[in-house]
């Protein structure tokens, strides 16, 4: 199978020299550098890049040369140093793996064969990691291990001739692993429905990636220059108070800023700084708050004026004379009162005096009558207390109680003691807190108010007449003489501190006017000042802003010169890439007979990609089966693997779990003839195909097997010929070794030993019989019959020779502990002289057949 390539191509570098003539010089300067290193801008190619495009668009004083138009002429890309595996050993910390596993791999095809679970992957796993691959796995250690050892192995390879190795301890993608080509199951779904990028990019094509990143850098370059332009203002603006007039104009200070009005409001003058002083010491004076203080102050007083004011007028118009009567009157009825109870109740045989606690026990009487009237359980007739029947004696009494009851006299001592409280009321609800703090602040002072007498003197009274109504005592009418006059003098001090309030409040509302205008009228002077002492800094941004506006109105041509590369990019990939992969992609799908289907080829910034789709654009794993999406990705990984060069290994890894044989044997020989021109490691668990492989690779001998077991622990690595199979040379060197043994014991010893050389007999015939009676052409582990090899078979020595061999294979079966036998059979025992009389008639028919010549075909 050939690789595909283009019948004519176009050298990108060509492409991107025709395009740099026809742009800006800072473009040609990019592409010259790109060109010239074959990679790249470093970082000081990219400055100087930006310093160009500055200095074409006149930003900048032109110092640096022109660039001329370019000439290119078209180069081969470098070769690249095949690389071959040669060893994987010293293995640690890699999944449960047993140390001291050595795998070395064949410069042709190797094969890692291994049933599931015994250590396969973690192999796999760190061939995965060196590449970088796709589905490289994170890598476990033994998760069962008491401790975690740290990863490492010893990878021996060479590249070019020169041998080399290299310690892993865990990196991912490791340069010039990265090159290895590796294929997996989880792979497939990248291979089948993916935009897949190439993993390889040729030299020439990646020229177009790194012309787009100097552009994309002279982009940054600008896009941080006018970040750095249009930042300055926010060291200006804090130098301005946020509440003067030119405070907007310097928050929007841009390109568009009218520099001679903003020049208009500056202040100049040489005497601007002492102006301002003299405004800062105004300003600290009408800040100097004593007006707010001293309306705090007459507030109280005013407070506590209105409450002396208040208490002298209430107990002015307190009525003495009508309070004396109310109190004489209140003491004649209660003294009626207590004689009225005294004369109806003194034949009463009461046991003491009738005093209130008596009357409350009428009382309760009254109203325990009361319920049981209104219960409709009351009988007039029976005490209410014991119940007993009355007497006339204590009906009498009962009378008594009812008449005392009755009697008008409490009425009119309700009545009485009401007009008494009406008359003492205003008095007892004076308050007059706020008064005796103030006297008490005032109490031990020289410096005391002018009206401290009459406010003394009002307490004085107001507790004086407070005490006297309490205790019900009389009241003298000098008392309450000087409490009208006290009242008017404390009502005037009262008027004349609401108008020294007044006018205090008249001052402050005049400060605040004043201390605003001069505070506001120091901003402006300041912000006047600081526009001169500014301007510099001003002109300077501005000019920096009208810089940062040209800057972004050069960069809107950035996308579309980004879009031109990338154009030139799908271009050349169409025919360096594309169309190559193209070619191969067919050339695979017929080899391993996949399904048809229409490759689409996309790409963005550059990037080449790949997409297949079946007809009205369906995704493959919508409507293949699992076989054929595999068979797919393998076409697909082997076209992209062969599009680089193949200069490294290609790793598979269980590459035919889920096809059928005819499949299996199809990727069986594409993989064997890979290996002719390649290094290929194969990791499977399917016997049908690590034994076809070995078929296809026995004529050349380029080929390695290896079996992993977990016999001594995962990932035991033992170097093999093949899946373990019966070979007549293995069967032959059993059977000499079991009669020489049998030969040196006795008794049962030798018996059994007979009876395992006859076992060992009748693997020999199937064995003979499988390989050379019928020549192998239907074998063990084979999925095909191998119809080229019937003319091998010797047919006219076939009938002596299964004579012979039959009859012994029956005779083998009557001795061997794996077939039952009948009873009497089993009293008979195999001899040694037997056995060897047996083996020996079998390596003549075996040599007799072997020297028969085959028949002719007719």
């Amino acid at each position: 199978m050939t690789d595909a390539t283009p019948s004519q191509r176009l050298d990108p570098r060509d492409l991107l020299s025709e395009w740099a003539n026809a742009s800006d010089e800072w473009v040609r300067y990019i592409v010259r550098h790109v060109l010239n290193g074959g990679g790249p801008l470093g970082s000081e190619e990219q400055s100087g890049a930006y310093v160009l495009f500055r200095q074409e668009k006149a930003f900048d004083t032109r110092e640096l040369p022109a660039e001329e138009p370019l000439l290119t002429t078209e180069r081969e890309d470098e070769a690249i140093e095949p690389l071959t595996l040669t060893s994987l050993s010293d293995v640690v910390g890699v999944n449960a793996l047993v140390e001291g596993g050595v795998i070395k791999p064949h410069a042709g095809l190797t094969i890692l064969f291994g049933e599931n679970g015994t250590g396969k992957t973690g192999y796999s796993r760190i061939f995965k990691a060196l590449a970088a691959s796709r589905t490289a796995d994170v890598i476990l250690g033994d998760i069962e291990a008491a401790s975690t050892q740290r990863q490492s192995a010893l990878v021996g390879y060479t590249l070019g001739a020169e041998p080399k190795t290299y310690t892993w301890t865990g990196q991912q993608g490791v340069a010039p692993f990265t090159r290895m080509s590796i294929f997996d199951s989880p792979s497939v779904s990248f291979h089948v429905d993916d935009d897949l990028e190439y993993v390889y990019v040729p030299a020439a094509l990646a020229l177009f990636n790194h012309v787009i990143a100097g552009i994309k850098s002279v982009q940054a370059h600008i896009d941080q220059a006018v970040e750095s332009l249009r930042s300055g203002s926010t060291a200006l603006l804090s130098r301005f108070p946020r509440t003067a007039a030119v405070y907007p104009l310097i928050e929007t200070l841009g390109a568009s800023t009218d520099l001679e009005y903003l020049r208009s409001l500056a202040d100049s003058d040489s005497d601007v700084d002492t102006r301002i002083g003299d405004l800062r010491r105004t300003v600290a004076a009408l800040e100097a708050d004593t007006i707010s203080a001293e309306i705090k102050l007459e507030q109280r007083v005013e407070r506590v004026l209105t409450q002396a004011t208040n208490a002298a007028t209430v107990m002015a118009d307190f009525n003495i004379e009508a309070y004396g009567r109310e109190r004489d009157t209140l003491h004649g009825l209660e003294e009626d009162y207590r004689t009225f109870r005294t004369a109806l109740f003194e034949a009463a045989d009461l046991p003491a005096e009738p005093d209130d606690t008596w009357s409350t026990f009428i009382e309760a009487g009254e109203d325990y009558q009361a319920h049981l009237v209104a219960v409709g359980a009351h009988d007039a007739d029976r005490c209410l207390y014991c119940r007993q029947p009355l007497n006339e004696a204590a009906g009498s009494l009962i009378g008594k109680y009812s008449e005392y009851l009755e009697d008008k006299i409490t009425t009119e001592i309700a009545a009485s003691e009401a007009r008494l409280h009406a008359l003492t009321e205003p008095v007892a609800s004076i308050q007059v807190n706020d008064v005796t703090t103030f006297a008490d602040e005032y109490a031990d002072t020289e410096d005391k108010p002018h009206f401290h007498v009459e406010l003394d003197r009002t307490l004085s009274t107001l507790a004086e007449l407070t005490e006297q109504l309490r205790s019900a005592f009389a009241v003298d009418t000098a008392l309450t003489q000087r409490t009208a006059i006290d009242a008017i003098a404390l009502g005037s001090a009262l008027e004349t501190n609401r108008q020294d309030l007044d006018d205090l409040r008249t001052q402050a509302a005049t400060r605040a006017d004043s201390l605003t205008e001069k505070k506001k009228e120091l901003v402006e002077l300041e912000a006047a000042a600081e526009l001169t002492k500014s301007w510099t800094l001003i002109e300077s941004h501005v000019r920096d802003a009208k810089q940062a506006d040209r800057l972004a109105l050069l960069a809107k041509p950035m996308p579309g010169l980004l879009r031109a590369v990338t154009g030139l990019a799908k271009t050349a990939s169409d025919q360096m890439i594309n169309e190559s992969f193209d070619a191969l992609f067919s050339e695979e799908c017929a080899a391993l007979r996949a399904p048809a289907l229409h490759v689409e080829f996309v790409g963005r910034q550059g990037r080449a990609q790949r997409r297949k789709i079946l007809s009205g654009k369906h995704k493959p794993s919508k409507v293949l089966s699992e076989g054929e999406q595999k068979v797919l990705a393998i076409a697909d990984f082997l076209a992209e693997a062969r599009l680089a060069g193949i200069t490294a290994p290609v790793i598979f890894d269980d590459p035919v779990s889920s096809l059928d044989h005819r499949r299996i044997n199809e990727v069986a020989q594409r993989v064997a003839s890979l290996a002719d021109t390649t290094q290929v490691i194969v990791f499977t668990h399917d016997i049908f195909f690590a034994s076809t492989l070995l078929s296809l690779m026995e004529a050349n001998k380029r080929c390695s097997y290896f079996q992993i077991t977990d016999e001594e622990g995962k990932g035991k690595v033992t170097r093999a010929t093949g899946p373990r199979w019966d070979s007549l040379s293995n069967i032959k060197k059993n059977i000499n070794e079991t009669i020489q043994t049998a030969k040196s014991q006795d008794g049962d010893t030798r018996a059994a030993l007979v009876r395992t050389g006859y076992d060992w007999v009748r693997a020999w015939c199937e064995v003979f019989t499988e390989t050379e009676l019928l020549q192998g052409v239907t074998q063990r582990y084979q999925p095909n019959v191998r119809m080229t090899n019937l003319p091998k078979i010797k047919s006219e020595a076939l009938p002596a020779a299964i004579d012979t061999v039959n009859r012994i294979f029956e005779e083998a079966c009557r001795y061997i502990d794996g077939h039952s036998q009948p009873l009497p059979s089993l009293g008979v025992s195999p001899t040694l002289a037997g056995l060897e009389a047996h083996w020996a008639e079998l390596t003549e028919a075996r040599t007799a057949y072997n020297a028969a010549a085959p028949q002719a075909l007719s």
